[in-house]
């Protein structure tokens, strides 16, 4: 289950990290109790205080910290390690692509925040159907 902030574009599986950005950036007061979380493996970045679930999320992660950014944008000076991240930028950025919601003015550059959207702020919608 993922869960998407109303208010801007926060979204996290983590139900405490959830409440927590709640709290702590939009000052909303949390009538829930926090649940307590079964602790899982984790690996940690040794460069920042990222935690992966697995150790291919963290060797992917890595990539980040990489001085060698060897995708490089062809319209602007932007650069980075990962393909995919060259992608989402040029496509974002430069050819402008937008994912409107059908039932309100939000609007995004991702599709799966669109979907997060909808399925969150749009939930009375969804049942509907």
């Amino acid at each position: 289950m993922q869960y998407l902030c109303t208010t801007c574009q926060f979204i996290t599986v983590n139900k405490q990290s959830y409440f927590l950005h709640l709290q702590e950036k939009h000052n909303c007061p949390v009538e829930e109790e926090l649940p307590t979380r079964k602790k899982t493996p984790e690996y940690t970045c040794a460069t920042c205080d990222y935690k992966a679930k697995n150790k291919q999320l963290l060797i992917a992660h890595h990539k980040g910290h990489s001085s060698i950014k060897m995708w490089q944008c062809s319209h602007c000076s932007y650069n980075t390690s990962r393909k995919l991240n060259l992608r989402r930028h040029i496509a974002s950025i430069h050819e402008k692509i937008r994912y409107p919601c059908n039932l309100c003015s939000y609007t995004t550059t991702r599709t799966n925040y669109l979907n997060l959207h909808i399925k969150f702020v749009h939930k009375d919608h969804n049942n509907n159907l």
